[in-house]
């Protein structure tokens, strides 16, 4: 079963590294949106470790070694479609998922905090900048827009609310909205080209504090 998790884990991710950087080489197709097609698929791994993996060891394991493939493809240009010189986010993304696994194998307890955390970043993080790019609107700080920091909001929202069913945490509406607001001001405020470090790790620790 462990060697099952490994096979569709590593073929999962890089099936879908392979297919945007097509996307991008063959097909021509912009370098912000097959980043955020990786960055938004490659979160859904979660669910296969989770199954296979449980609370194991190996639940470690293999965000470390993406974050050494993504330092090499980073050095390397290695997968075309998702790298860029201008952000880091592709090492940090990886590095955020260590930590939180990390943190998770010890204290099964934060798995909740540890997904929703994944998926604030994967999904409200990911949806972002395409919305953003669809849908013009008005720059508030930081070069982010409305619709950008709404589409954080809106998602991590959901995210939370999906989780909470999930894990059956009992969530109400404030604590489903403070998740979706803090998500969304995180972002907002924090420094480009590191969200895929602060954002996860702080809802991380903010859904703990809720109470998981």
């Amino acid at each position: 079963m462990i060697i099952q998790g490994y096979l569709y884990t590593y073929l999962y991710i890089i099936l879908i590294l392979l297919i945007t950087s097509i996307l991008n080489e063959v097909f021509k197709v912009r370098l912000v949106i097959t980043r955020k097609i990786v960055h938004i698929g490659v979160t859904f791994s979660y669910f296969i470790m989770h199954y296979y993996f449980g609370y194991s060891i190996h639940m470690i394991i293999v965000p470390i070694t993406f974050v050494i493939i993504n330092y090499i493809s980073y050095k390397k240009n290695f997968f075309k479609g998702i790298e860029s010189k201008e952000s880091l986010g592709t090492i940090f993304y990886p590095i955020s998922v260590l930590i939180m696994a990390t943190i998770t194998y010890f204290n099964n307890t934060f798995d909740p905090a540890y997904a929703i955390g994944l998926f604030c970043m994967g999904l409200g993080d990911g949806f972002a900048p395409l919305f953003a790019n669809f849908l013009k609107s008005k720059k508030i700080i930081n070069n982010k827009t409305i619709t950008g920091s709404s589409t954080v909001l809106i998602f991590s929202s959901l995210v939370a609310f999906f989780f909470g069913i999930y894990f059956n945490l009992n969530y109400e509406i404030i604590d489903i909205l403070i998740i979706g607001f803090s998500a969304s001001l995180i972002e907002l405020i924090g420094v480009k080209g590191y969200d895929n470090l602060y954002l996860p790790l702080g809802i991380f620790m903010i859904v703990i504090m809720l109470g998981v």
